[in-house]
C-alpha cells in the first residue's frame, strides 16, 4: 500500500484533516479569479477549511485532551525548505545520511549496504518513497517549519529480513504536518527515533505514523520530546503477520505552556503477536500531557501478548496529565494488560533522600531523573541517551 506521487495532494491525516486537501483544492480553484481578486479568496479558502478541521477535530472523541486553538490562526503554506539534522542529534561513529525535503537528494554513499530511492523528490510537498534492498540502513528526515503551514509525507517500504533506522527530527517554528507509512516485510526490523527539543512555542508539530508488519516483522519506536511548543504524535501500527512485534517507548518532559499528545493504537490481526508500550511524562505546572492507548485484538488473533502502561508525574499544582487505555478484544486465548498512574512525588520517597542528607531540590531532580530513567534506558543509543538527559536538564 504505497502512497503515489498524486496522492501526496489528498494526505489523509485522519479526524478531519481531509479538510487540508480541500485548501489545495481551493488553491486550484482560484485560477479562475481575476489576479485582484485571487488571493483574497485563496486566504479566505484556507482560513475557512482550517476552522472546519478546528470544529470538527473539536468534537472528536480522540482529540478531546487535546488543544486546538491555534488551528485559528491565519495559516498559509510554506514553500520548500531543505531541512537540518540539529548537530546536537549527530551520532558520531554511526553510519547515516540525511535525506530532506529539498530540490536535490543528497547521495547514500556513506550507508553501510546499497539502498535504493525510488523517485527522489516527487513534488515540493516532500513525498519520498525508499525502498532498503538488503542489510541494514539508515534514513533520516529532518522537517522544518518556516513560521506557516507544511506538510511533509513519505512512504517507506523495508524488505523482508532488512534492518533500518528512521529518524524524524522536527524543528523550527510554525504547524507541520508529517504524516509516514511503514511496509514491514516478513523478518524485517524497524526502529523509529522521534527526538524533539524545539525551544520555541510557536512550534506545533503532529506527527502521523503508521505501520504494517508482515510475519516475523518487528518495530520499535522511541518518542523523546522536550519542548515548550505543541506536539501531538499519533502512531498506528497493525501486526498483520504471524508473530510480528511491536515495542512502543515515549518520554516527555512537558513545560509550562508547552503540550505533549500521544495517541496509540496497535491492532493485533494475526496470531501470535506481541506488543509493548511504555510511555512516561514529567509535567510542570502549566504543561498538558495527554495519552490514548487502544490495543485491539482481531478474533483471528489467539495467542496474543499484549501491555500497556503509562505514567505522568505531575511536577507542582496547576500541572495536567490525560490518560485513557482501552482495550478491544474479539479473541479468547490472549494475555492483555494495561496501567496507567498519575500524581505527585511521593513524600516517603522525599523524606529518604533528605535524611541521608541530600537537599530537597536535588532530591527532586534524583527522583523526577529515576522516574524517567525505565524509558530512556531503553533507547538503543546511548549517544541519543546522553542527548535526552541533557536536553531534559539531568545527566547521569
Amino acid at each position: 500500500m504505497s502512497m503515489k506521487v498524486a496522492e501526496v495532494q489528498a494526505l489523509s491525516l485522519e479526524a478531519g484533516a481531509a479538510h487540508l486537501t480541500q485548501v489545495l483544492q481551493a488553491y486550484a480553484s482560484a485560477e479562475g479569479f481575476p489576479p485582484s481578486k485571487r488571493a483574497a479568496w485563496q486566504a479566505y479558502a484556507r482560513q475557512a477549511h482550517l476552522e472546519a478541521l478546528f470544529l470538527d477535530l473539536k468534537h472528536k472523541e480522540d482529540w478531546k485532551y487535546t488543544p486546538l486553538g491555534f488551528l485559528r490562526r491565519p495559516w498559509k503554506l510554506s514553500p520548500p525548505e531543505e531541512g537540518k539534522l540539529p548537530l546536537d542529534l549527530v551520532l558520531r561513529g554511526q553510519a547515516a545520511q540525511l535525506v530532506a525535503p529539498s530540490e536535490d537528494l543528497p547521495a547514500l554513499r556513506s550507508l553501510p549496504t546499497p539502498v535504493s530511492v525510488w523517485e527522489a523528490l516527487l513534488t515540493p510537498a516532500a513525498s519520498l518513497r525508499h525502498y532498503a534492498l538488503s542489510g541494514e540502513g539508515h534514513l533520516l528526515l529532518a522537517p522544518r517549519a518556516a513560521g506557516d503551514l507544511s506538510v511533509h509525507a513519505a512512504t517507506l517500504s523495508v524488505a523482508s529480513g532488512a534492518q533500518a533506522d528512521l529518524w524524524i527530527a522536527p524543528s523550527g517554528s510554525g504547524l507541520l504536518l508529517i504524516r509516514l507509512h511503514l511496509d514491514a516485510g516478513a523478518g524485517s526490523q524497524v526502529r523509529l527515533f522521534l527526538p524533539t527539543a524545539a525551544r520555541s512555542e510557536e512550534l506545533f508539530v503532529y506527527t502521523l505514523f503508521t505501520a504494517q508488519l508482515a510475519q516475523e516483522a518487528q518495530i520499535e519506536t522511541y518518542d523523546l520530546t522536550a519542548t515548550t511548543g505543541w506536539k501531538r504524535s499519533e502512531v498506528r501500527v497493525r501486526l498483520a503477520g504471524l508473530e510480528a512485534q511491536a515495542y512502543l517507548h515515549g518520554v516527555a518532559k512537558v513545560d509550562p505552556g508547552s503540550v505533549v499528545d500521544h495517541a496509540i493504537r496497535v491492532e493485533h490481526a494475526a496470531p501470535h503477536t506481541a506488543s509493548n508500550q511504555l510511555f512516561k511524562a514529567l509535567v510542570y505546572k502549566g504543561g498538558h500531557s495527554a495519552f490514548q492507548g487502544r490495543i485491539f485484538v482481531q478474533p483471528e488473533a489467539q495467542k496474543t501478548n499484549a501491555y500497556q502502561s503509562h505514567k505522568a508525574l505531575l511536577w507542582e499544582p496547576g500541572a495536567v496529565a490525560y490518560s485513557r487505555p482501552q482495550l478491544e478484544i474479539f479473541a479468547d486465548d490472549v494475555r492483555c494488560t494495561h496501567g496507567v498512574t498519575t500524581g505527585f512525588l511521593q513524600g516517603e520517597m522525599l523524606f529518604y533522600l533528605r535524611a541521608r542528607g541530600v537537599p530537597y531540590e536535588e532530591a527532586r531532580r534524583l527522583l523526577a531523573q529515576g522516574f524517567l530513567e525505565e524509558v530512556l534506558t531503553r533507547v538503543p543509543y546511548k549517544a541519543l541517551q546522553a542527548w535526552a538527559r541533557e536536553t531534559m536538564g539531568f545527566e547521569k
